[in-house]
């Protein structure tokens, strides 16, 4: 039975992922930073499956990440889906939301991968979320922006270092409404009156699905797939072009 983690597992893309898996007979690993919840989503789970862990911690601390994960003897798949947005414009920006906006959407991801990726498999993968606004940059979101960017380059990176383990690594840009998406799609609604083309979202379920499916069976590594919707597919790297 193949093991699959996922961090920021009680809700939105996360806790969905969570469900697909189980009902699909991977055994889970919930993340969470929230006991309680954490208890609550493995009682729902466990009525379909009763290979259910938790692992409660914080993915900023590195040493609880470290503690913690310490309990996992083996996996096959670790997905950090963990995340979280503070968006200002860059003049208004202040330092606290940069930080804890980097701390949890790139440091939580090292500080998971790192303590994981020698327990990993034979033909294991690690998944990092990513996000258009880290390929293409998004005004208000400078922040978040490079948090994702800066994954980009961390699957690129770990996917040419780790082949040679037989691990892949890839990430997903993922395009749903969520609880952490929800609030920037209502600004964005009473602004525009519609929805800009790049915020027409799918929903949580397709993501799920469209991992399940398409990434973790997949033999490619250092691949930015890409799923909004019923619109799937990766991002080619980018290429240089001579001035002259």
């Amino acid at each position: 039975m193949k093991k699959i983690l996922i961090t920021g597992a009680t809700r939105g893309i996360g806790w969905m992922l969570a469900q697909k898996a189980a009902a699909a007979g991977l055994e889970v690993i919930l993340q969470g930073r929230n006991p309680y919840v954490l208890r609550e989503k493995k009682l729902i789970l466990s009525k379909k499956t009763n290979k259910v862990m938790t692992s409660c911690f914080d993915i900023r601390n590195r040493t609880a990440a470290k503690r913690e994960l310490a309990r996992i003897v083996d996996i096959d798949y670790i997905v950090n889906n963990a995340g979280m947005i503070a968006d200002n414009w860059w003049e208004k920006m202040c330092i606290e939301d940069w930080d804890d906006v980097l701390a949890t959407n790139l440091t939580g991801a090292f500080n998971v991968t790192k303590a994981l990726t020698p327990k990993l498999n034979p033909n294991g993968q690690i998944i990092f979320m990513t996000s258009q606004a880290g390929l293409l940059g998004n005004p208000g979101q400078a922040n978040y922006s490079a948090a994702k960017a800066a994954l980009i380059g961390l699957t690129y990176t770990l996917a040419a270092e780790l082949q040679r383990c037989s691990i892949r690594v890839n990430a997903v840009s993922p395009g749903a409404v969520t609880e952490m998406t929800a609030p920037v799609i209502a600004k964005l609604k009473a602004k525009y009156g519609e929805l800009p083309v790049e915020w027409q979202l799918g929903s949580t379920e397709a993501v799920a699905e469209f991992i399940l499916a398409e990434v973790l069976p997949t033999t490619r590594t250092g691949t930015i797939f890409a799923v909004n919707g019923n619109r799937n597919g990766y991002w080619s790297k980018p290429q240089y072009v001579p001035l002259r």
